[in-house]
C-alpha cells in the first residue's frame, strides 16, 4: 500500500475525521508531515505559535509546563493513535510545552488548511467540538483528581487502567512510561511515588518486576483507588 494511503487509512481511524472525504483526507496529508522524533525531542515549546496539531504514530509524547526553578509537570501523555494540541489551534499559541520521552513518530496536521476544511463541513465542526468537550471533560476530572483523590488514590487509579478490560482477578502490567513521568503526571513527589509502591508491595496487593508490574489483588486495589490513602 502507498504510503500516502497508509496516512489516509490512519487517519481515517480517528473519531474527528469520520465525516472527511477521500478527496478532504488527501488534503489533509497533502499539507501535513510525517514527523520522526528522537528521545527529548521537542515538538513545541509554550507559548510559540500553533501551526500544526498532532496524530501520535508511534511512541508516547508527553505535554508539560515547567515551573519557575525549572520543575517538570507533566500534564497529558499522548500514545499511538491520539491527537494532541488539536483544541489548541484557535488559542494562537501552546499553552504547553511536548516532546517525545521515546523514539516517536507523529504527523503534523496543517492548522490553516484545517481551518479551510473546517468552513466547508458542518459535521467536522460538530467533530471538533466533540472533541474540545471531551479535552474539557478530561481537564475537570483531572482537576477532581489532583484535589480530591490522595497519591494512593491516584496511583492506584492509574495502576488500574493499564489492566486489559474484562479481567478480574489478577493482571501484569507493563509501564511504558518512565517512573519520573508517571510520578509528575499523577502530580506525587517522586519520593512519595517510591513509598506508595513499597506499600503496596508490602501489603501483598502488587509484585514489581523493573518495569512489569504483577497487580495480584485487583479487588484490593479497586477498593484502596475508592477510598482516601
Amino acid at each position: 500500500m502507498p504510503l500516502i494511503q497508509q496516512l489516509i487509512e490512519q487517519i481515517r481511524q480517528c473519531t474527528l475525521f469520520a465525516s472527511l472525504s477521500d478527496d478532504e483526507l488527501k488534503q489533509l496529508v497533502n499539507y501535513g508531515q510525517v514527523v520522526e522524533l528522537n528521545t527529548g525531542q521537542t515538538i513545541f515549546s509554550q507559548g510559540e505559535p500553533c501551526h500544526h496539531f498532532y496524530l501520535v504514530q508511534r511512541g508516547m509524547i508527553k505535554l508539560y509546563r515547567l515551573s519557575v526553578d525549572g520543575t517538570e509537570k507533566v500534564m497529558d501523555l499522548a500514545a499511538p493513535k491520539q491527537l494532541f494540541a488539536e483544541a489548541v489551534m484557535f488559542a494562537g499559541t501552546y499553552p504547553l510545552h511536548a516532546a517525545a520521552i521515546e523514539p516517536s513518530t507523529v504527523f503534523a496536521f496543517d492548522c490553516k488548511n484545517f481551518m479551510t476544511l473546517l468552513k466547508d463541513n458542518n459535521a467536522l465542526c460538530f467533530s471538533l467540538m466533540t472533541s474540545m468537550s471531551h479535552c474539557l471533560n478530561g481537564m475537570i476530572n483531572e482537576i477532581d483528581r489532583l484535589t480530591l483523590h490522595s497519591g494512593t488514590q491516584r496511583l492506584a487509579e492509574y495502576l488500574l487502567e493499564q489492566v486489559p478490560e474484562g479481567v478480574m482477578q489478577s493482571s501484569r502490567i507493563r509501564l511504558l512510561v518512565p517512573k519520573l513521568v508517571i510520578a509528575s503526571r499523577l502530580g506525587i513527589q517522586p519520593e512519595t511515588f517510591s513509598r506508595i509502591m513499597a506499600r503496596l508491595r508490602s501489603d501483598g496487593m502488587i509484585e514489581t518486576h523493573n518495569d512489569t508490574i504483577l497487580l495480584k489483588d485487583l479487588c484490593a486495589l479497586r477498593c484502596l483507588a475508592a477510598c482516601p490513602g
